[in-house]
């Protein structure tokens, strides 16, 4: 009588140990039993989702990070509603501030009328332009670290300066149009507020108004990097605009209370005074020429970018 036998298994590559009938081990990159050395089955690759990002993140170039984030940056509601509302506060407090201007001029004495600048009274709008510029900057991260969303951009763009540097391009070309858009803003409530209380006004002809126009969208577009800079410091909405809240408005309008030494700094070098002087039309031997003045602002914005992106590639997301 024959007895028949079973053939017998093939050897498992990574056996289990004997009598503990475990099933034996597959290899290293094996995904159900068929080798996998790769997001596609090719050697020298990572399997898994990490694996994918790093693999996408080398066939996409700078230009495709930068339209993923102009992409992500845009379909949000928020967004244009900041932008909104960076016009509308440089209309509404061009129209208070030449309100203000205008009772300025009626209080001074006929022979100190002609010092009156009333450019520079209408323009104090600023102040309160950059904030609003500040939280554009700030919420292009906090707004991921807030949803989670952090970790999936990291993944599938594994090279973090990248990804810092493409938000930075978005939010200073937004800030660059918004600033344009709320510096005409500015230009025109106030110089109509001061038209119609018959206050002399300013014309777009009169030396250095096409550069102070030019000069707010470039002021607004740096506030953007120091709000993105200090968003990436803080991750968190709330603490970074309490920073720019105080950058940008309450350090300078308690710069009186400070010693002297102190309030000259602040007057002269402070980001929100020394980039304002882009704004001014007249030269004033006390403090920075418009120019140099930006470049004071530039040079706090590139220091703090520098800080945030050391942060940013230090940290876990």
């Amino acid at each position: 009588m024959t007895h028949r036998t079973n053939p017998p298994h093939p050897a498992s590559p990574h056996p289990g140990p004997p009598g503990t009938g475990e099933p034996a081990s597959l290899p290293d990159g094996a995904v159900g039993g068929a080798a996998s050395d790769g997001i596609d089955g090719r050697r020298g690759g990572t399997a898994g989702p990490a694996g994918a990002g790093r693999a996408a993140a080398r066939r996409s170039g700078f230009r495709d990070v930068l339209r993923s984030e102009w992409c992500k940056t845009r379909t949000l509601r928020s967004t244009w509603i900041t932008l909104f509302a960076v016009v509308a506060v440089g209309g509404l407090f061009g129209a208070m501030f030449g309100g203000a201007g205008a009772r300025e001029y009626g209080e001074l004495p006929p022979a100190d009328r002609a010092s009156f600048d009333p450019f520079a009274s209408v323009f104090r709008a600023q102040l309160f332009i950059v904030l609003v510029a500040g939280y554009l900057g700030l919420r292009a991260v906090t707004v991921e670290y807030a949803t989670s969303t952090m970790p999936g951009t990291l993944i599938t763009v594994p090279r973090r300066g990248r990804v810092l540097a493409a938000k930075a391009v978005v939010c200073a070309a937004m800030g660059l149009v918004a600033g344009w858009a709320a510096g005409l803003a500015v230009y025109f409530t106030g110089a109509a507020v001061l038209a119609a209380q018959g206050v002399p006004a300013y014309s777009f002809g009169q030396p250095g108004v096409p550069r102070a126009l030019a000069g707010a969208g470039l002021v607004v577009a740096a506030f953007c990097l120091i709000g993105l800079a200090l968003g990436t410091l803080v991750r968190s909405t709330a603490g970074a605009l309490t920073i720019v809240t105080m950058v940008g408005l309450l350090i300078p309008a308690m710069s009186p209370l400070f010693p002297g030494w102190l309030a000259r700094f602040v007057v002269t070098y402070w980001p929100t005074t020394a980039g304002g002087r882009l704004l001014s039309l007249r030269h004033d031997p006390a403090l920075l020429d418009p120019w140099p003045g930006f470049g004071v602002l530039c040079a706090y914005a590139a220091a703090l970018m520098l800080l945030a992106y050391a942060a940013f590639r230090g940290r876990d997301a």
